[in-house]
């Protein structure tokens, strides 16, 4: 990782992307955070073999089993969609692929542009650090670097690499960048109608449910509305 913010994040990210398949080390843009220097106390990494075991769909299956289990919010919000607007019932299956023919890294390469000259919650220009992570690719990266961003919602980071997988198939996502507790992915295929954003807001909740408790949006339908072609998604676990 860099040891300081670094100007020009995106040109590099870009850069080292290109390398990737050479080099074998997968960019991240990583979040600065100037009170609190969180990259390098990430949890013990998991390995490749405790990766291939996953199957995406179980462990989406897996997490929106543990939700349904625990149907009280964390937090007392007014934002927080009503429990009873909550997706539930038995787990839905994977959402439909996203069409299209915009190129998944073509679409990553613009985001990382985009994320360098981002601004944070406080509307103050957001500074990043980069990190090279031994991975085939973004979403096996953050459980073979130890990052433990969602340990609010779970510690077995071989589920939610599991559903990145899965979305890099379905919706050409590419993971760009990490903060303490935040993700930004690139998506190249996103839904196109209210029909289809539903059922990827569903896997959404299963994935993030603070994107839909604390998101600003009171019920799923406006989040889901939110998705449809949208090339960007961020995740925030409180």
């Amino acid at each position: 990782m860099s040891d300081a913010p670094v100007d020009d994040a995106g040109a590099s990210w870009i850069r080292l992307r290109k390398d990737h398949e050479q080099s074998g080390l997968y960019p991240v843009l990583l979040e600065h955070d100037d009170d609190r220097a969180w990259h390098d106390r990430w949890s013990l990494p998991k390995t490749v073999d405790v990766l291939e075991a996953t199957d995406p769909e179980t462990a989406l299956r897996t997490l929106w089993n543990q939700l349904q289990d625990d149907r009280e919010p964390e937090k007392d919000d007014e934002d927080e969609i009503p429990e009873d607007e909550w997706p539930s019932g038995p787990w839905p299956g994977l959402a439909p692929r996203g069409t299209g023919d915009a190129d998944p890294w073509s679409m990553a390469e613009q985001y990382a542009a985009h994320l360098q000259d981002d601004e944070d919650f406080h509307r103050r220009p957001r500074r990043w650090h980069l990190g090279l992570i031994r991975a085939h690719d973004g979403a096996s990266a953050l459980t073979l670097a130890g990052w433990d961003g969602t340990c609010n919602h779970t510690n077995d980071t071989e589920l939610i690499s599991a559903a990145l997988a899965s979305w890099g198939e379905r919706f050409g996502a590419r993971v760009v960048g990490l903060g303490p507790d935040t993700l930004w992915l690139s998506v190249a295929h996103p839904p196109q109608n209210l029909g289809h954003a539903l059922a990827v807001a569903r896997e959404h909740f299963t994935f993030c449910p603070d994107n839909l408790w604390q998101g600003g949006h009171d019920t799923i339908d406006k989040y889901a509305t939110a998705l449809i072609g949208m090339n960007a998604w961020t995740f925030w676990w409180d």
